[in-house]
């Protein structure tokens, strides 16, 4: 595992969230809780919050004038591993700095190196691997209050994103097996959840007025998958879209070998469903795409991505791509950066290639050099930001529904909102010029009248239409 050096608590401001408590109670005691990671790791995150916010305790996202702190951690490639580790040691500094202080960590990385975490951290008090429950316990007892945690029922949690929307996840793990991918070592085979509970916590969110969900999972497509008797996920999203309150749901992170006719059908004629596909395809060489375990060929790419287009009317496609996989030729990358040029993704990113241990990948000769796959990936990045900047651009004079994101702007007079066509935190963002204040977590028409690079700038030529 890659080692990091210590540095200011400085961490991605989109990696930490304000925990809305309701009316406090007095005195609550405090824990401080770091995530790190994906949405994913947000889900778990917000059912330790639940969990602690049911014994009255105090979740807060800072280590000030606390006594225990809950790290959080992502453990999927290098640069998350570095990150976690960075933010583990300046908490044992916190820890250290005055005494009675205990430090938990929990997620990801201590799933996967909680033995050497433990040689190389000793400050950690409790490491509890992918394990919100026990995260949570260790807190309580920590706190001094004995007992179990509350049980954390399938659909109420305390949220941990803006009022107006929610993550929902559907599965656990993932059965893929890509050969540079260790995610089912960390988190297992996939695990879909009962539909009963999947209704009940959308029901749950609707009624706190979450009017936006977002689907997640490993592999959202291949929901059901795993246990007889369960339904696709085009089932489960037709299900969802009749439930009352919601006004949009979005699905995330589907892999393109489960992708169906039956499911664009759902996507493209429910309304409450954005017209909008993430689905990661890592490569588009035959020979990459064989070598990373990836089931699909660039013929079954390309024939899926025309199927995409037709039967979803005005499609945002986000994809991710993986580059400097071992083996890759300059003709695989050049085929690769040729392909993104003539695709054109309304989104994309790029990871360069990290060896992770235990994964066939990490054993496979013909690794290429660190410097060549992070000179392939700005490559590619360069490539599609000249697309992104121009597609941005032609959204100019588009009028549209957006969801106002935050009730105080970054900029002065510039308020962050999403359209159908923008996911929460990986996406670009459309920029409300208006003095006052629109209502945050209310959704407004839109006339988009400039650019900004990836971002757009919108102004208000509509109110609210309404619930869904």
């Amino acid at each position: 595992m890659a080692k990091s050096p210590r540095r200011d608590l400085s961490r991605n401001p989109q990696a930490l969230f304000h925990i809305p408590m309701g009316t406090p109670r007095t005195p609550r005691k405090k824990v401080a809780l770091l995530t790190l990671g994906c949405a994913k790791n947000l889900v778990d995150s917000e059912r330790i919050a639940t969990m602690l916010d049911a014994r009255g305790v105090q979740v807060v996202n800072e280590l000030d004038d606390v006594p225990v702190a809950v790290v959080n951690t992502c453990g999927f490639i290098d640069p998350a591993k570095e990150e976690s580790v960075g933010v583990i040691l300046d908490a044992a500094d916190w820890k250290q700095e005055a005494g009675g202080r205990t430090l938990i960590v929990t997620g990801c990385l201590s799933g996967r190196y909680g033995h050497e975490l433990r040689r190389e951290i000793p400050e950690v008090d409790a490491f509890c691997g992918i394990n919100p429950e026990e995260a949570a316990r260790a807190a309580l007892q920590a706190l001094g209050l004995t007992g179990e945690p509350p049980a954390c029922g399938p659909q109420r949690r305390r949220r941990m994103t803006p009022a107006a929307w929610s993550y929902l996840r559907v599965s656990e793990g993932c059965s893929n097996r890509c050969a540079y991918c260790a995610i089912p070592l960390i988190r297992g085979p996939l695990r879909s959840r009962p539909v009963d509970e999947i209704l009940a916590e959308a029901r749950d969110l609707a009624g706190q007025g979450v009017r936006e969900l977002n689907v997640i999972g490993q592999d959202t497509a291949a929901y059901g998958s795993d246990r007889p008797g369960l339904p696709p996920i085009h089932e489960v999203l037709h299900e969802l879209c009749r439930l009352d309150g919601l006004r949009r749901l979005r699905l995330l992170y589907t892999h393109p070998a489960h992708v169906g006719d039956e499911l664009l059908e759902v996507v493209g004629a429910e309304p409450k469903l954005c017209p909008y596909l993430d689905m990661p395809l890592q490569h588009i060489s035959d020979e990459v795409l064989r070598r990373m375990g990836r089931p699909v060929s660039r013929a079954d790419i390309e024939r899926l991505m025309a199927r995409v287009r037709e039967r979803i009317p005005g499609v945002t496609l986000r994809t991710t791509f993986l580059v400097g996989f071992p083996g890759e030729s300059e003709e695989d990358f050049e085929e690769l950066l040729s392909f993104v040029r003539q695709a054109r993704f309304d989104r994309m990113g790029c990871f360069a290639y990290s060896p992770e241990e235990d994964t066939p990948a990490f054993e496979m000769p013909d690794q290429v050099p660190e410097q060549v796959r992070e000179e392939r990936r700005d490559e590619l990045m360069a490539a599609q930001q000249k697309i992104a900047f121009e597609l941005a651009a032609g959204r100019i004079g588009e009028r549209t529904e957006v969801l106002i994101e935050e009730d105080e702007p970054p900029e002065e007079g510039l308020w962050p909102a999403r359209s159908p066509h923008e996911a929460p935190d990986v996406d670009p963002l459309i920029y409300v010029e208006q003095k006052e204040a629109p209502p945050a977590g209310q959704f407004v028409r839109v006339e988009i009248t400039d650019s900004l690079g990836y971002d757009c700038i919108a102004r208000i030529v509509g109110e609210d239409c309404g619930d869904g």
